[in-house]
């Protein structure tokens, strides 16, 4: 439409402040519409929201199994209390069991996240594992 339009009317469309607002707030409002886009794009979805629900529950669980601990006045807290000044070795066996008790619930849980698609957390709870486990990881 402006191509039929006389050479003054062209160059005072042009250099209307008017029109340079106009031309401003549709880039200003189509910028704020892409940002939008991305966060829509980037939220959670329903499902993903109950997964992670899920996955809360789990570790909430299992980290209260780990934190329990025994009542003062139970009779084997006190036997191991004597047991523990008496030598090392008992100890260290039962810092192994615990480990492999660690261990073993740690596997479950890649499992579980595995199992809901949820990547980055088996990444760190493998991690965990190698770290608890000592293993010395060799980057090829």
């Amino acid at each position: 439409m402006s191509n039929s339009w006389s050479k003054e009317d062209r160059v005072h469309f042009e250099n209307s402040e008017v029109m340079k607002q106009f031309e401003k707030n549709l880039i200003e409002n189509y910028k704020k519409l892409e940002s939008i886009q991305k966060k829509i794009a980037a939220a959670p979805t329903q499902e993903d929201i109950k997964n992670t629900k899920d996955m809360t529950a789990a570790l909430r669980e299992m980290n209260n199994e780990l934190n329990a601990a025994p009542a003062a006045d139970d009779p084997e807290v006190k036997d191991d209390s004597a047991d523990t000044s008496m030598g090392a070795d008992d100890s260290n066996d039962d810092n192994l069991a615990d480990k492999e008790a660690v261990l073993k619930d740690l596997k479950n849980m890649v499992k579980i996240a595995l199992e809901q698609k949820e990547y980055d957390l088996v990444y760190k709870i493998e991690r965990t594992i190698d770290s608890i486990s000592d293993k010395e990881i060799v980057c090829e």
